[in-house]
C-alpha cells in the first residue's frame, strides 16, 4: 500500500490526502513533489476550499521530517485550503500535527464522521471511507 495518496475534486474545490506509515526522505520528497502539483491544479481550476487529511494510520514522524512538512506548508501558504480538516490517530500526532501545520486553518480530529460534519456541513464526500 503507498504511503500517500493525493485526490483533487475541482467541483468541490477539494484536496483529499491520505498519508501512511513512518516516512523517510525519498518518501518525503515524492510527496512534496505531487502535493505541489494538486496544489497547483487546484489553483488553475478555481482554487483550493477545501482540504481532509487522512493520517489515521500516519506515524509520528522524525523531526527533520515533520519541520519539512512545516516548511511545505509555508511555502505554499497563499495556495492552501481555507478549510483544513486532519484526522489522526493520537494526541502525539495531534501535537505534531498542529506544529507543522500552525499556518493553516485547521482542525484535528479522532474520528473522521466529526471531520467531515465540520467540514462539509454533514455531507461525507463521494469516496471518502469513515470508520467501520
Amino acid at each position: 500500500m503507498s504511503p500517500y495518496t493525493i485526490e483533487t475534486d475541482e467541483g468541490r474545490r477539494l484536496l483529499h490526502i491520505i498519508m501512511r506509515g513512518y516516512w523517510d526522505q525519498p518518501t518525503f520528497n515524492a510527496f512534496a513533489h505531487e502535493y505541489e502539483k494538486a496544489l497547483m491544479h487546484m489553483h488553475r481550476t478555481g482554487g483550493l476550499e477545501l482540504a481532509l487529511v487522512d493520517g489515521r494510520e500516519f506515524a509520528v514522524q522524525a523531526r527533520d521530517i515533520s519541520e519539512q512538512f512545516r516548511a511545505l506548508i509555508v511555502r505554499h501558504k497563499p495556495w492552501l485550503a481555507k478549510r483544513t480538516a486532519t484526522v489522526i490517530p493520537s494526541h502525539l500526532n495531534k501535537l505534531q500535527a498542529e506544529r507543522a501545520g500552525s499556518e493553516i486553518a485547521a482542525r484535528y480530529f479522532i474520528d473522521m464522521e466529526e471531520a467531515c460534519a465540520w467540514l462539509f456541513g454533514g455531507d461525507t464526500p463521494k469516496g471518502t471511507s469513515t470508520p467501520a
